[in-house]
């Protein structure tokens, strides 16, 4: 996990200074959800992915299942032709590691309960991963992120934070 100098507030919300947070962007490890990967793969861009150069991203088995259930939005929406979908998304899960929720501790999972029960249970999940990993979670689901914020947890980061949407 990156450490701050100790001379450098954090940053609510991903525990870094704003005049590195463009730098440490680039070299960072990020869980990421549904929302990103989706917007990720419907643009095309690597960026809305989380990825840079020097960065990697987790996400649980579960995101595979809702890529599956949204599937058609994606093809539907996408600025890609099908090829350039197809060989952007492998090599995103290439740079990507799926955790098996079997790797996710149910003092994790009882946690983010706790902290997903009034905000998102959906991302019940993903927010697990994050506090197993201790790795901020990108999302771009803003409620979700203000939701963890106002509970105290700050290990989440909108991806509009850190590439400037």
């Amino acid at each position: 996990m990156m450490r701050l100098p100790k001379n450098q507030e954090p940053l609510p919300g991903n525990g870094i200074n704003p005049q590195f947070s463009k730098i440490f962007f680039l070299m960072l490890d990020y869980v990421i959800d549904a929302n990103v990967v989706f917007s990720g793969l419907i643009s095309g861009n690597p960026k809305d992915l989380g990825l840079a150069s020097g960065n990697h991203v987790y996400l649980p088995d579960f995101a595979l299942a809702e890529l599956q259930v949204h599937q058609e939005v994606v093809w539907k929406k996408t600025k890609q032709r099908p090829d350039e979908l197809k060989q952007f998304a492998l090599a995103f899960f290439k740079k990507a590691t799926v955790v098996p929720n079997m790797l996710i501790s149910l003092s994790s999972y009882r946690y983010a309960f706790e902290l997903c029960k009034d905000v998102d249970p959906k991302d019940m999940t993903y927010v697990a991963l994050a506090i197993e990993f201790g790795y901020p979670l990108l999302t771009r689901h803003k409620p979700l992120a203000n939701g963890l914020r106002a509970t105290g947890f700050t290990n989440v980061t909108l991806l509009g934070e850190i590439i400037g949407q």
